[in-house]
C-alpha cells in the first residue's frame, strides 16, 4: 500500500501562473511518486511524495499526461494476480474485472509490473 508524506500544506486558488508537476519512478525496487505545486504570483510552494501507488488525483493527472497501458492479468503472459493485489490492494471483484479487460496502468507502473523479478 502507499506511504505518503506531505511537506507544506499552504496553497492558493489555482491561477494561470500556477505550475503543477507530478511523476512516478522506481527507486530501490519500489514504486514512488512525487508532486510539486508552485505559484510564482504568491510565492507558494507545496510538495508531496510517497511510496507505492500515488493518490488517485495524482495518478489520474499522470495518466492524462502520459497515457495508459492496458496490461493482461493472470495467465502465461499476464501480470501475476498476487502482485497486482499486493501493489494496488484490489478486491476479488476488481481482479475479475482486470482479468476480463486488462489493467489500466501508467507507463512506469507497467514497466514495474512486467519487469523480471530481481
Amino acid at each position: 500500500m502507499a506511504e505518503q508524506q506531505m511537506y507544506g500544506a499552504a496553497h492558493c486558488e489555482p491561477c494561470e501562473e500556477c505550475v503543477r508537476e507530478d511523476w512516478q519512478f522506481v527507486r530501490d525496487g519500489e514504486l514512488r511518486w512525487e508532486g510539486y505545486d508552485h505559484c510564482p504570483r504568491y510565492e507558494i510552494y507545496a510538495c508531496d511524495r510517497g511510496r507505492g501507488v500515488p493518490p488517485p488525483w495524482i495518478r489520474e493527472r499522470i495518466l492524462a499526461r502520459e497515457g495508459a497501458v492496458r496490461l493482461p492479468v493472470g495467465g502465461p503472459g499476464g501480470v501475476p494476480i498476487a502482485l497486482l493485489r499486493r501493489v494496488y490492494g484490489l478486491s476479488i471483484a476488481e481482479v475479475v474485472a482486470a482479468r476480463e479487460q486488462g489493467y489500466r496502468a501508467t507507463p512506469v507502473e507497467a514497466r514495474y509490473l512486467t519487469a523480471p523479478p530481481p
